[in-house]
């Protein structure tokens, strides 16, 4: 059995770099529908698309890539990505500097142009923390990540790494004070910017319950490393020579509220909402428009 949509994988992409011309794995990130415009109707919901991943990704970038799989074809299509041009910045982050996520905004009618095989994940499924009581999520539930860790990608369609971990810590002082979960799982350079889901349960304990979609938690920043000291016994006496470093196993994971902060300071406020998705604010509804899928 299926345990999440599979258009959850089709959002997922491989961002690379280009290294003495040659392209090389680099990072994760995914495609996040916010919702723009509900309706009873599914088909009529209107949502506004973004690439997302981490801040620490595209900070110090001019230009990446982003590789989808194309339809029918059996191979990927690389996509530029231009982060900075002369009127600077062209991606959102959060106000927090701390907040590692960054998002770009996608363009469907292009994806459908190029032949891409693509899906994305709509915000019905994702899960806020100031949910997470009401939904049932808890302490040691199981989560799967998705990924490309240490540049394992496939050479002619992403073949995304999924992985299993649980949620370690999830108490409102650790999102206020690192803006991040934590989950106990093990990521490696190539992980970051990947999407994070609960995995659904049909067995629960008492006073708790069985949650049954795979909702989207956070976004992968970094595993959590500790440093142990070595000594050397050829000093006298014994000294610290060097440090290791390690991976722990505990992972940052940013929660999905600071993506919807991006995504409400970017639109602005409700006035100027209500402008753009009638069209007549045209320079900020043009950039919101180009965004826009049905669902």
């Amino acid at each position: 059995m299926a345990l999440f949509n599979k258009n959850y994988l089709k959002s997922v992409t491989l961002i690379e770099k280009e290294v003495s011309g040659k392209f090389q794995p680099f990072a994760t990130g995914f495609v996040i529908g916010f919702l723009l415009k509900d309706d009873p109707e599914p088909s009529k919901k209107l949502y506004s698309l973004f690439l997302l991943t981490n801040r620490h990704v595209f900070q110090d970038a001019s230009v990446l890539y982003a590789r989808f799989d194309q339809k029918d074809v059996g191979q990927t299509k690389r996509f530029s990505i231009l982060l900075k041009d002369k009127n600077g910045t062209k991606w959102f982050a959060h106000k927090d500097p701390q907040v590692d996520i960054a998002m770009l905004a996608i363009n469907p009618k292009m994806l459908d142009e190029n032949n891409i095989d693509w899906g994305f994940i709509d915000e019905e499924s994702v899960a806020y923390p100031e949910n997470f009581n009401d939904i049932g999520i808890a302490l040691g539930d199981s989560v799967f990540l998705a990924g490309f860790p240490m540049g394992l990608s496939g050479l002619k369609n992403n073949y995304a790494i999924v992985r299993s971990g649980i949620l370690a810590r999830i108490d409102e002082e650790i999102i206020e004070s690192e803006k991040a979960i934590l989950i106990d799982a093990t990521v490696f350079p190539g992980n970051s910017g990947g999407p994070v889901f609960l995995r659904p349960e049909q067995l629960f304990l008492n006073e708790s319950k069985a949650v049954q979609k795979a909702y989207l938690l956070g976004v992968v920043s970094r595993y959590r490393y500790y440093m142990e000291p070595l000594y050397s016994h050829q000093l006298n006496p014994p000294a610290v020579a060097a440090i290791s470093i390690e991976n722990s196993g505990l992972a940052s994971i940013v929660p999905m509220n600071f993506a919807k902060d991006i995504f409400n300071d970017f639109l602005g406020n409700s006035s100027k909402l209500e402008k753009e998705v009638k069209g007549e604010d045209k320079k900020i509804g043009d950039q919101v428009n180009s965004s826009v899928s049905n669902s």
